[in-house]
């Protein structure tokens, strides 16, 4: 499994800042952070054929309706992409750093809840081995 080779659907394409790109691939930051929101949901999260994220059933309850910014007790109620890597890109430039990363894992995290029913969720994706490097100009 470990040698399955990069495709599109195993892998995730983020825009990233130089500093964060140079921290990666240094192996000083161990995690990639996007907020999910309604209009990148179906980018970080699995979706059914009509395009609503797949519940997962471990948090959710059989018939209700859940949305993006729901707090749930704390638990994401939607199931990640299983993503085995991160194609990462410095800024949008032609000429720009580039690295493929290797996906180890993915978390939920929540921030500023609001009357224990709204919050703001963010996917955290673990980065494990750098698979390759291409600096811009290089």
């Amino acid at each position: 499994m470990m040698n399955e080779q990069p495709t599109k659907e195993n892998t995730l394409y983020l825009p990233i800042k130089q500093v964060y790109f140079d921290q990666i691939i240094a192996g000083t930051k161990t995690e990639e952070f996007r907020e999910i929101k309604d209009t990148t949901a179906k980018k970080y999260l699995l979706t059914a054929p009509d395009g609503k994220p797949l519940k997962n059933p471990e948090v959710t309850e059989p018939g209700k309706e859940y949305f993006i910014e729901d707090y749930n007790g704390g638990r994401f109620p939607f199931l990640p992409k299983p993503y085995k890597y991160i194609a990462l890109a410095v800024g949008y430039n032609k000429e720009r750093d580039t690295a493929l990363v290797e996906v180890t894992g993915s978390r939920f995290l929540h921030d500023r809840v609001f009357n224990d029913l709204i919050t703001f969720w963010q996917i955290a994706y673990q980065i494990g081995r750098i698979v390759e490097v291409h600096r811009k100009g290089k």
